[in-house]
Order: structure tokens, then C-alpha cells, then sequence
């Protein structure tokens, strides 16, 4: 019977291609951390405070690696090609996964093919901000001014596909309204300009939202969480002002490259998941307005098949187009 049980597992290795004694002593070497975007930023943030916390668990070195470019494609493809062992594995924020596809066509990567999922590690629910000036104080009076003026307001969106440029055109989708789109390389840009009032709105973060309305800067409209969050428990969310179900946010998620074998993807949704739940890791987190998830390979595969459907059907609906 032990034979019998050892020549299967044997087998099974071999066919993801692993010896079955290389499985058992993973992680004997450092593991690398490749983000599609820059140094800074949410994703960063959460790629070394999660590295933080795995390489002290797993006794090996944990390094990040900034690859951005190319909508994604650099870091993508870099990770699709990397042998399956483990050692090689991508923090995508989740543009990069259900978003892109459907609006770009050079993507050298596919979600579904080229990995396999981890874990979604963190959300962060966006916060409707508008200069003072705006003639709406709230969600309900800004529908109501951008439908009686139509393409007099302009919002900022940081890059096609963003979730401060989709937020705002599925805002539009079902409110229909005509607010037009002016693309920004960086938040800190958008930010400067709807505070200057060089454009009306945005959708941003909570931390710089909430800075922002205390200096008197920005107003904030609402939240684009499920609930209100216990940060700002004064703004009401979208959902309730007038957009019923709406919700909008960036989740943050760990693949592996396809083909990466079943103990390893097992052992590292169970790391993960040890990780996020340290309490310092997750007070970082959440002193960022970061909400922490730490789900299984099984949830991150629906979520990523559910938001894929939802935002295909929202940019062929809504006719978005990459804008160069």
C-alpha cells in the first residue's frame, strides 16, 4: 500500500513536472515578488509588507521586483515565462487581470492561462472627491447638475483602465451622465488639478481624500464601498446616495505562473493567508485605507472570472476605447 501510494504521488509530480523531494523542501532559495507598477504607491506597499511577513514564516529571502510598462505586459510576461517552481511569482492589482484584457490588444499575457491564482490580498475602495466649487454637495445634486450640463464637467482618471478612470465611466454608465474623462500618468497630478479646479472630480483612496477635505481642499460626495468606511462613518456611500448596488474598488492579487504544482500553490495560499492576518501586517493595511482579505486560489479564480464578465460588458456597452 505505501508503495502503491509513493509511486502516485511520484507520478503526479512528474506530471507538473517537479521532483516530488524539491516539492517537499520548498522554499530553499529566495522567492521573488514581480509588480506591474512603480516603486510607490498601494501595490508596493503591500508587495514588501507581505515579503515582510513570508520571508520571516518561509526562513527564505523575499524581493521585490518594479516592472511597469506596457499596460502590464513587461511584468506579465516576464512571470508567464518563468519556470513553475514558485520562486517567480506576480502581485497584480486586479486592472491588470479582468480590466485589460478587454481594452487593450498587445497584451502578451492571459489571465486565466498564463497563471494560476494565490490569493487576493487586500481591496482599496475608492472615495468620490470633488473641487468646492462644484455646484453639487452630494451624490443625488451631482446627478442632477451633470444631467442638466451635460459634458461641462470633467473628471480625472490616472490611465485608461484604472479603477479612477472605470469608476467613474460605470458611474456614468448608470447614471447616465455625460462627464468627460481627463487622463492623468500619476495621482499626485490628478490631485493637484482637482484641488486647483482645473477639473471638477476624481475618484482617489481614502488616506489622500480625507487629508484633503480636513484642510477644506476637496469635498467628499461618497464612498464607493459596500458600507460607509469606519474612517469617514459621515460620508455615505454611492450605493446609498442614489446609485443603487454601485461599488468601486482595486483589489490586489498573488499568481503564480501556470503550471506552478499543486503543493506549492497550497503551501503558499496558506502562507499568505498566516501573513495578512499578522496584526502588522494588517495595521499597515488599514492605516492606508486598505481592506484585508487573504482569500483562497478557488475565491481569487471567481473574482477574477466574475469582474472579467462584469467589465467586459461595461467597456463593449459603453464603447471605451484605450486612449493613448
Amino acid at each position: 500500500m505505501i508503495r502503491t501510494v509513493s509511486a502516485a504521488l511520484m507520478l503526479a509530480c512528474a506530471a507538473v513536472g517537479l521532483n516530488p523531494a524539491k516539492a517537499q523542501d520548498y522554499p530553499s532559495r529566495t522567492i521573488k515578488l514581480i509588480l506591474p507598477q512603480p516603486a510607490g504607491g498601494a501595490v508596493d506597499l503591500i508587495a514588501r509588507s507581505l515579503g515582510e511577513r513570508l520571508a520571516e514564516q518561509m526562513s527564505q529571502p523575499v524581493i521585490v521586483e518594479n516592472m511597469p510598462g506596457a499596460n502590464g505586459s513587461l511584468a506579465g510576461a516576464a512571470v508567464a515565462r518563468a519556470a513553475p517552481d514558485g520562486y517567480t511569482l506576480m502581485l497584480a492589482v486586479d486592472s491588470n487581470l479582468v480590466i485589460n484584457p478587454s481594452l487593450y490588444n498587445n497584451l502578451n499575457y492571459d489571465p486565466f492561462r498564463d497563471f494560476v491564482p494565490i490569493s487576493v490580498i487586500a481591496k482599496l475602495n475608492m472615495v468620490l472627491v470633488a473641487n468646492p466649487k462644484v455646484a453639487a454637495t452630494n451624490v443625488r445634486e451631482l446627478i442632477a447638475y451633470a444631467k442638466a450640463n451635460p459634458n461641462k464637467l470633467n473628471y480625472a482618471g490616472i490611465g485608461t483602465g484604472s479603477a479612477m478612470h472605470m469608476g467613474m465611466e460605470l458611474f456614468k454608465f448608470e447614471t447616465k451622465t455625460q462627464i468627460n474623462h481627463v487622463s492623468y500618468r500619476g495621482t499626485a497630478p490628478a490631485m493637484t488639478d482637482v484641488v486647483a479646479g482645473v477639473v471638477d472630480l476624481m475618484f482617489t483612496g481614502p488616506p489622500s481624500a480625507k487629508s484633503m477635505s480636513e484642510g477644506g481642499k476637496l469635498r467628499l460626495l461618497a464612498v464607493a464601498s459596500p458600507q460607509r468606511m469606519p474612517s469617514m462613518p459621515d460620508v455615505p456611500t454611492v450605493s446609498e446616495s442614489g446609485v443603487p448596488g454601485y461599488e468601486m474598488g482595486s483589489w490586489f492579487g498573488l499568481l503564480a505562473p501556470a503550471r506552478t504544482p499543486q503543493p506549492i500553490v497550497d503551501r503558499l495560499s496558506a502562507e499568505v493567508s498566516k501573513a495578512v492576518h499578522d496584526p502588522r501586517f494588517n495595521g499597515r493595511m488599514t492605516a492606508q485605507g486598505l481592506q484585508v482579505v487573504g482569500g483562497t486560489p478557488g475565491q481569487m479564480l471567481a473574482t477574477m472570472q466574475a469582474d472579467t464578465r462584469k467589465w467586459a460588458e461595461l467597456i463593449k456597452l459603453a464603447d471605451i476605447k484605450f486612449q493613448q
